[in-house]
């Protein structure tokens, strides 16, 4: 197969785990013998890196573009259109020049969602989506824009309301939200089908491919219940910000603290977020008296993480907003790490607590303190916990299970082409 991904970002940019699957994925389908290419956005774009990725193009735009000097409503009124009608040229381009057998949409949030109604209407491609957190269906980020509250500015509110209507009125007279046909189509969770099917934005036929991950890279033996006499050391990774919860890991430290006075453990946070909520953090670490308890080592790339991973013993989810399936779990559960976290979103579907996982309420800062409180005190507990977990990823969610499902999915969506 010919395969053209499109997505909003790819690495070395990146937000998170999605586009770090999205060029696992490319890797693996082409060591399988299939011919890829990504098309993104040059969001991050680094022009002395460009040349090593020839079969990436990095060409597309994202709008709203929040670091630009214009305001979000003026880019809408003054430059909307123009990107709209360039970023649809350029993916026409990139069709009429590799010649796909297949477009493989993966995100086109900041992307105009028509990109979608594009590859769909091209003649004699097949077009194939894999979606987590969105579907194309979905008002797009413009009309998200333009239906938040502006917050606390009163001159912005005033502003908004004034305009609000005007371009709201706008995108509806052009179709939008657009209505892709999604023929073949998978989401990451069950969770993301059903919430998808609720609002009308994903089609009955949506087939769930859960995410996958590299076993090879994250896999270690399990040391046995006794065999640790170092600090335990709990790990928080990922985007640090406030849905993420990393505040409710820092209270059940503190209670730990207080409760747990004849164990020794540590918190260590691995990631970056906005600079006021990072703050917030450091404000409550000195507060409660943790500096020799909680380390902030920031954000590092994911290929240190298996070596931070095998360095730790418990993974913290403590997400206080429904994730469409965290690819975190699966990582830190191929490590040999037992799992503490939230039921929110699709991450139901995976952790079992008391069998692979312990859980606990979204914000419950002394739900979360007692279950690791039980891992501290029992280390074959832990062991249990963590078993099970790493058998849990080995059975069901490897990269190569999922890029089966992909590649299935892909083959199929090339049939259905070709019966039309």
């Amino acid at each position: 197969m010919r395969i053209l991904f499109v997505s909003n970002y790819y690495p070395p940019y990146e937000v998170g785990g999605y586009e770090q699957l999205c060029q696992d994925v490319v890797h693996r389908l082409t060591q399988r013998g299939h011919t890829t290419a990504v098309l993104a956005s040059n969001r991050g774009l680094d022009h002395n890196r460009i040349n090593k990725d020839p079969n990436v193009y990095r060409l597309l735009k994202i709008q709203p573009d929040y670091s630009s000097w214009m305001n979000p409503a003026l880019q809408f009124f003054l430059t909307r259109r123009k990107v709209e009608a360039y970023n649809r040229r350029v993916l026409h381009k990139a069709i009429e020049q590799f010649h796909p057998d297949v477009v493989f949409i993966w995100n086109l949030e900041g992307l105009p969602y028509e990109l979608a109604m594009d590859t769909e209407d091209y003649p004699g491609v097949a077009v194939a989506y894999w979606l987590a957190h969105y579907s194309p269906a979905q008002p797009d980020s413009f009309w998200h824009y333009w239906d938040q509250q502006p917050g606390k500015r009163v001159s912005l509110e005033i502003f908004k309301r004034v305009l609000r209507w005007i371009a709201i009125a706008q995108m509806q007279r052009e179709g939008k939200p657009v209505h892709p046909r999604m023929q073949q189509v998978g989401v990451v969770s069950a969770y993301m089908r059903n919430r998808g099917l609720s609002e009308g934005t994903l089609p009955v036929h949506t087939q769930i491919i859960p995410n996958g991950v590299e076993v090879d890279d994250f896999y270690r033996e399990i040391p046995q219940p006794g065999t640790t006499n170092r600090p335990i050391s709990l790990l928080v990774a990922g985007r640090v910000s406030p849905d993420k919860g990393v505040h409710v890991a820092i209270e059940a430290a503190f209670q730990l603290s207080q409760q747990y006075t004849h164990h020794d453990f540590r918190l260590i946070v691995a990631g970056d977020g906005p600079a006021d909520y990072m703050e917030y953090l450091q404000d409550l670490v000195t507060k409660y008296h943790l500096e020799d308890r909680v380390t902030f080592i920031g954000w590092i790339p994911r290929s240190q993480m298996p070596e931070l991973m095998h360095q730790c013993h418990v993974l913290l989810l403590t997400a206080t907003f429904p994730e469409a399936f965290a690819r975190v779990v699966l990582e830190a559960m191929a490590a040999g790490l037992a799992v503490v976290g939230t039921l929110t979103g699709g991450t139901g579907e995976l952790l079992q607590d008391g069998i692979n996982g312990l859980t606990f309420a979204a914000e419950d800062c002394s739900g979360l303190a007692h279950q690791i409180g039980q891992l501290l005190d029992n280390p074959y507990l832990r062991y249990q916990i963590a078993s099970q977990g790493q058998k849990t990823v080995l059975e069901y969610y490897t990269l190569e299970h999922m890029v089966e499902r992909v590649e299935n999915l892909l083959e199929l969506a090339i049939l259905e082409q070709k019966r039309i």
